[in-house]
């Protein structure tokens, strides 16, 4: 496992660098810098702490499904596990989900399983989001969005198609018996019965998660939180434009037609979306909003790096609180011993 881990590190970085060396490419250090200590910093720190209310907004969200799991979770338990699973992405890419599961799982004594059902189920929701919102993007403002860049209508359908899919196959196995029976057969049959009434447990407390589908009441406050950290998101990419005189002059709209595009640089492995978040919003301010490649590249990299150091921050208070109240030495270490135990 530790090996792994390795090498997930080790390929999110060797993506980062490629993708820093695309976007600073041809640029002018000198005028990059320029351009950054002239940015207005108390705007930058506000448009930060605009990102962490978004994901704050997130914990509260996933408390709301974690609840059809087990009622009464902490909103602390949440947000801080949300910001320690994002901390983790800053280092090795994907690892924060499980750091995720694995945290709340012990924090709230519930199976790591269920929670990490809980966290698929968000991710849908989110996905599901994403292409809504990206539709309406391309909808309104397509043939600049195509135009530029013509991969964006591929991965749109791509992003819509796969959630709905998935969706799909998920509540049916959740929600319909006979599915549920013909897949705990399949595991039967499959698995050596040593293994299989333990896997047995995993699949039916993962599904068990998804009972929120069950509940209007519950749908409809995951639906507006969903709708409320999208819009904190895009104050979020909105607010940091008045930090220099070049992106002042942009809308609100542009702020959303950016941040679905910004969406995107988190799809690809890179440790906190480094280079990639760079790439893609410098190379959409400057060939779609027409702003000047070193200025866009300021804005990129100052508002990346304030985000990525205030996430660090925030996500080790929490992590330094969370293993004194489980009395380990760090998170690793609760990974690692949860990775002896699964272990046949």
């Amino acid at each position: 496992m530790k090996k792994n881990r390795f090498l997930r590190t080790l390929l999110g970085f060797l993506i980062a660098a490629l993708f820093i060396f695309l976007a600073f490419r041809g640029i002018s250090f000198g005028s990059l810098l320029k351009d950054a200590l002239h940015a207005n910093f108390l705007i930058l720190i506000i448009g930060t702490f605009a990102g962490l209310l978004s994901i704050f907004v997130r914990g509260l969200r996933w408390r709301v499904i974690l609840q059809e799991l087990k009622p009464g979770v902490s909103v602390v338990d949440t947000w801080g596990s949300v910001m320690v699973g994002y901390m983790m992405n800053n280092f090795v890419p994907r690892l924060g989900e499980v750091v995720r599961a694995y945290t709340t799982g012990k924090l709230e004594n519930t199976r790591i399983s269920g929670v990490f059902g809980t966290i698929v189920l968000e991710r849908l929701f989110d996905m599901l989001s994403a292409g809504i919102l990206f539709g309406i993007a391309l909808a309104i403002y397509g043939g600049n969005i195509v135009g530029t860049f013509p991969i964006l209508r591929l991965a749109g359908v791509l992003l819509i198609a796969g959630s709905i899919m998935v969706g799909v196959i998920l509540y049916v196995a959740a929600t319909v018996k006979t599915a549920n029976d013909l897949l705990m057969r399949v595991i039967g049959f499959a698995v050596p019965k040593r293994f299989s009434q333990k896997i047995e447990e995993v699949v039916n407390s993962f599904l068990s998660s998804f009972s929120l589908l069950h509940s209007p009441n519950g749908l409809l406050r995951v639906a507006i939180y969903t709708a409320l950290v999208w819009i904190v998101y895009i104050f979020q990419i909105y607010i940091p434009f008045f930090a220099f005189r070049s992106t002042s002059v942009l809308t609100f709209y542009d702020s959303f037609i950016l941040g679905m595009i910004a969406t995107m640089a988190w799809v690809i492995p890179s440790p906190g979306a480094l280079g990639v978040y760079h790439l893609f919003v410098s190379q959409t301010l400057t060939r779609l909003f027409g702003i000047a490649p070193d200025e866009a590249l300021a804005y990129a990299t100052l508002t990346h790096l304030l985000g990525y150091i205030a996430i660090t921050i925030v996500g080790a208070i929490f992590a330094f609180i969370f293993t004194q109240r489980l009395k380990i030495l760090s998170v690793g270490k609760l990974l690692e011993v949860e990775e002896e135990k699964s272990q046949p």
